[in-house]
């Protein structure tokens, strides 16, 4: 009964026009999905049921547990928000979804390496006070979060904007492989052999924060996809926290409005100990202004402007640029030439001849201590 009950949900959340308000609005209508899919049959054409059956047999075989919002197992913190999924695919270790004391870490996908240094070490050291690490498995900070916690045997969950069986980036697909041996968690709303889509990151986001306590962000421009994480954060009833950067530095943008929005201003991970309540939380979402939802299978996350967070199909397709690449890696606050050969992973003097390149070109400056900063 259970797993037929399962196959009618993915009906219902499939089928055209339905998302999880509509189907969160369905449900407290009709009582029980057969009703909600009877009642929506004479208005829209329900999904096919062979399909949701093979949805349910593929993860059956992949050994994914597909995870009901009524299922004992489904996390409570994600429970309160209004757009929660009613459906996760859970691929690792689903008792990490029992510990409510979760800390999303975000930012940058294009993070400076002293930015991915520090994004490493909160995680480590805040994963080992039996806090849950949460990101969403993307280049630069997330990936830098990800691996402070599953390398050091913390916990981590990685909320992933496509199906759980598609890596992406897919550069990735090793840090994929390592949460899972190292008893972390991959989870998604998505179904089997969904791509990246644009659309899909920005919905991913709500998940990274409605899971966790608070949200802290490093290193953010202005219109990135964290800065919306964020302000999903807040309206949920989060804390954030945001890491301050040089004004002049655009990645650092995002974290400095947001400390002036009244986020908290945090650079080591006592800072965020200090005021993380452990306790049993009622969140209390933002009062938010907003319009009437007159169709009862709207989408309301349809509705958003996606203008962020977007699949770099480019870049994976396209070498890229030596010099990009490593001023990438250079903050305003300057990094370790060493530790910049290190992360390039090209010879050192190939390394060395680009940094004389960028700085006759007045990209960087030279600082003391064998150290290089971004102009």
């Amino acid at each position: 009964m259970v797993r037929e009950k399962l196959i009618s949900y993915i009906q219902l959340i499939n089928t055209n026009g339905i998302g999880p308000i509509g189907f969160k609005r369905l449900m407290a209508r009709y009582g029980n999905i057969d009703e909600a899919l009877q009642e929506i049959s004479k208005k829209k054409v329900i999904f096919p049921r062979k399909k949701a059956e093979e949805e349910v047999m593929t993860a059956e075989i992949k050994g994914v547990q597909i995870i009901s919002y009524d299922d004992k197992n489904y996390p409570y913190n994600l429970k309160q928000i209004e757009d929660f999924p009613p459906i996760l695919y859970a691929k690792g270790n689903i008792e990490l979804l029992k510990n409510d004391n979760m800390l999303a870490v975000v930012g940058s996908r294009n993070a400076s390496l002293s930015a991915m240094k520090l994004a490493e070490n909160i995680a480590k050291n805040i994963a080992d006070n039996n806090i849950t690490i949460v990101s969403g498995m993307a280049r630069g900070i997330d990936k830098a979060a990800h691996k402070g916690a599953v390398g050091h045997g913390g916990n981590t969950i990685a909320v992933m904007g496509t199906g759980i069986d598609i890596i992406y980036p897919q550069e990735n697909e090793d840090l994929y492989k390592e949460i899972i041996k190292k008893d972390g968690l991959i989870i998604t709303e998505y179904a089997f052999h969904t791509r990246p889509q644009a659309s899909n990151f920005p919905r991913r986001n709500r998940i990274v924060s409605g899971l966790s306590k608070g949200v802290l962000v490093i290193e953010a421009s202005i219109q990135s996809g964290s800065l919306i994480t964020a302000h999903q954060a807040l309206e949920q009833g989060r804390d954030v926290y945001a890491v301050p950067g040089a004004p002049y530095d655009t990645r650092s943008a995002g974290c400095n409005k947001l400390l002036k929005e009244g986020a908290q201003l945090v650079d080591t991970h006592e800072d965020i100990l200090d005021c993380f309540n452990f306790s049993s939380l009622q969140f209390v979402a933002t009062n938010k202004e907003k319009d009437e939802i007159s169709d009862l299978f709207e989408y309301s996350l349809d509705n958003q402007e996606n203008n962020s967070d977007i699949p770099e199909q480019k870049e994976e397709t396209e070498k890229e640029d030596k010099y990009a690449k490593l001023l990438s890696l250079i903050s305003a606050n300057g990094e370790d030439i060493d530790e910049l050969i290190r992360a390039v992973q090209q010879p050192a003097e190939e390394v060395l001849m680009t940094i004389v390149e960028l700085e006759l070109d007045n990209k960087i400056i030279r600082l003391p201590g064998n150290r290089v900063a971004k102009i």
